[in-house]
C-alpha cells in the first residue's frame, strides 16, 4: 500500500515527537496549525496502515489497558510514560 499524504505526515509527527503518544494527543498535535481540523478515526485509519506495513507499533499502558499508544516501530523506550510493547500489535 502506498504512502498518502496524511500517512506520511503522522510519520513524520511521530518521529519528531520522538515518545509513545496517544491517538487523541497525536491528532491535536497534527491539528495545530490545520484551517480543516483532522477526527480521530482519520488519524486511527493512517496509524493502522502504518501499523500493517510495519512502520508503528501500538503500545498499551501498563496501569490501564484500555489507553493505547503509538510510537515508530523499534523505537528505544527511553520514555518514562508507563507504556508497554502489546505483543504482535
Amino acid at each position: 500500500m502506498p504512502a498518502t499524504p496524511l500517512t506520511a505526515e503522522v510519520l513524520c509527527a511521530l518521529e519528531r515527537i520522538g515518545c509513545p503518544v496517544s491517538t487523541p494527543d497525536l491528532m491535536r498535535w497534527l491539528n495545530r496549525d490545520r484551517s480543516t481540523p483532522l477526527v480521530i478515526d482519520q488519524v486511527y485509519r493512517a496509524l493502522d496502515a502504518l501499523r500493517a506495513r510495519g512502520e508503528v507499533q501500538r503500545l498499551k499502558a501498563t496501569n490501564n489497558k484500555r489507553i493505547r499508544y503509538w510510537t515508530i516501530a523499534g523505537a528505544s523506550a527511553a520514555c518514562r510514560c508507563g507504556a508497554t510493547q502489546q505483543g504482535a500489535s
